[in-house]
């Protein structure tokens, strides 16, 4: 007796979806650029599949690079996005994101989707994502928002730092401010110095996983970029000192080692001491 037709596509559809997983590893997303797009690569088979199409509607605003808990953004996207496939409101899937709140450093996001539980088992489905996509947000300090009527809504709001469009050193302003080379060079050593030790300590305290040392770190470093005049870093990293007092180290590692990345280029761009061109 052969295999029941409908039990042989299911066993393929999860083969096929599980080979999806592994090639997409959210997990791994470098960004929100790369979170959406291995999202696409994971998902767009299983839409295909059931005669839908994925499509993402981006708010012009969206900050291009943005910095926050991207690892705990992809881990609610996920069981959201099989949801709204497997009970779709229309032959179009969409996740929408829209700029709510647009401030100074900041941009606020609302990453949405709709879809249309059709009898008590989708329910259930439902009620149990958004169980866990609301536990998920206490942990990030973001906010859950549901429309219903015929369709449901299902907003996350979730905030970001936006970095400075070029991180930048204004080497004039201070050697202007300390009023001799001289006194600049004493506080670029020492800024250099304590940066070095610093660069060392944070691997040690992400490696622990402390978020306390972490938060000090950022506010020495951020203290240490801005005796430099290097504001648009400093205020960076304040602002990563301010969200890992309210989300997960495990979220903020991505954006913190790469603001660890910038602070050291604006530290080797200090060293050259090329007072006539911006830090690119």
């Amino acid at each position: 007796m052969g295999m029941p037709a409908r039990w042989w596509r299911t066993t393929v559809d999860r083969w096929l979806d599980a080979r999806a997983a592994r090639a997409a590893r959210i997990t791994h997303a470098a960004g929100l650029p790369d979170l959406l797009e291995r999202l696409g690569q994971r998902y767009r088979g299983r839409a295909q599949r059931r005669g839908l199409q994925l499509a993402l509607e981006i708010d012009p605003t969206l900050g291009p690079d943005l910095v926050g808990p991207i690892r705990g953004l992809g881990d609610m996207l996920q069981p959201l996005m099989e949801l709204a496939i497997d009970h779709p409101a229309s032959d179009v899937v969409t996740l929408a994101i829209d700029v709510v709140r647009d401030e100074p450093g900041r941009q606020v996001a609302h990453f949405s989707m709709i879809l249309k539980p059709t009898d008590d088992a989708a329910t259930d489905s439902f009620a149990s994502v958004i169980d866990a996509i609301r536990r998920r947000l206490d942990t990030l300090g973001g906010v859950l928002a549901i429309e219903t009527a015929d369709v449901y809504r299902i907003a996350i709001e979730l905030g970001f730092i936006v970095p400075p469009a070029a991180p930048h050193v204004d080497v004039v302003a201070l050697r202007t401010m300390l009023g001799s080379d001289a006194a600049m060079r004493e506080v670029i050593d020492a800024l250099r110095e304590a940066l070095a030790a610093d660069v060392g300590d944070l691997e040690g305290a992400l490696a622990r996983a402390d978020a306390h040392a972490v938060r000090q770190w950022l506010h020495r470093v951020s203290g240490a970029l801005g005796m430099a005049e290097a504001t648009g870093l400093s205020a960076m990293g304040i602002r990563l000192e301010q969200d890992l007092a309210v989300r997960p180290l495990d979220d903020m590692a991505l954006g913190i080692r790469r603001f660890a990345m910038d602070a050291t280029r604006a530290l080797a761009w200090l060293r050259e001491g090329r007072g006539h061109e911006p830090l690119i």
